[in-house]
């Protein structure tokens, strides 16, 4: 964490100087100028991600900068969640801990109130190209492609409870449950960017897709199912350290820019 702290400093003591430049007119010749970002995506699952999740969201901030050129860089770091997930309890927790129904016994002998959700993360670095179209030569169509790292999981969060405590998922043991995985992630996305000089008024909508080569984070897989040939109740136990995942996620993102440009002072005449 100290590392990545003294990389954004570098990066923002770099960039920042070049932004503070002499104003110029927004709405009428390119800029540079570096932006904060605030994100938010609805993302639909596939290939491998879909066997085990639904729909999901996204939400995130980014650091961009943007060129005089329209050459865009980006910086960015996403939170997934989502609580769509497919499959029964006893798909998700095994035979061993649930009943035929598919429900956790806590430590007094009565069901415990769980709740299971996706959780995720997604950070990356990324370079585009912006086209001008619109109302100015800083706003148009862009394309991006950017490089990753993915993860996601499945969490499992319950009422604390001195009466009732859910023994099974509590403490460590979650982790044999949460199948989380993570990779190397692939990012490509297109949309358009509106600046303006109004600040209010900078925003951008995309579509995106992000392909992720996943492996198993977790050492063992605590789940037990039974055996259809033997009909005796086997765990599935360690975990293949050479298997991988093919993960996808595509969707539509919605982006609020803050940008650090000055405004350039309105011209009064006198005579």
């Amino acid at each position: 964490m100290r590392k990545i702290l003294i990389s954004l400093a570098l990066l923002l003591g770099i960039v920042l100087p070049m932004a503070a430049q002499e104003p110029k007119d927004i709405m009428k010749e390119p800029i540079s100028v570096a932006m904060f970002q605030a994100t938010y995506a609805f993302h639909i699952p596939g290939l491998d991600t879909r066997q085990q999740y639904g729909v999901s969201h996204n939400v995130g901030g980014s650091f961009v900068y943007k060129t005089e050129s329209n050459w865009l860089l980006t910086a960015n770091a996403n939170y997934i969640f989502g609580n769509k997930l497919k499959g029964d309890r006893i798909s998700i927790f095994g035979e061993g801990i649930t009943t035929v129904d598919g429900e956790i016994i806590g430590g007094a002998g009565s069901m415990t109130l769980l709740s299971v959700n996706q959780r995720g993360l997604h950070i990356q670095g990324e370079v585009g190209k912006l086209f001008p179209l619109g109302p100015n030569p800083n706003s148009g169509f862009f394309v991006q492609a950017g490089l990753g790292y993915l993860r996601n999981r499945t969490r499992v969060d319950f009422q604390q409870s001195l009466l009732n405590p859910p023994y099974p998922v509590e403490g460590d043991y979650q982790y044999g449950y949460d199948r989380m995985r993570g990779g190397p992630a692939v990012h490509l996305e297109s949309g358009y960017l509106l600046l303006n000089d109004t600040r209010l008024l900078n925003v951008s909508i995309s579509l995106e897709v992000t392909y992720a080569r996943t492996r198993d984070l977790r050492d063992y897989d605590f789940r037990v199912f039974t055996n259809p040939e033997t009909g005796v109740m086997e765990p599935v136990g360690r975990t293949d350290p050479h298997k991988r995942y093919n993960d996808l996620y595509y969707g539509i993102r919605v982006t609020w820019n803050i940008p650090t440009y000055q405004r350039k002072p309105d011209d009064y005449y006198f005579y």
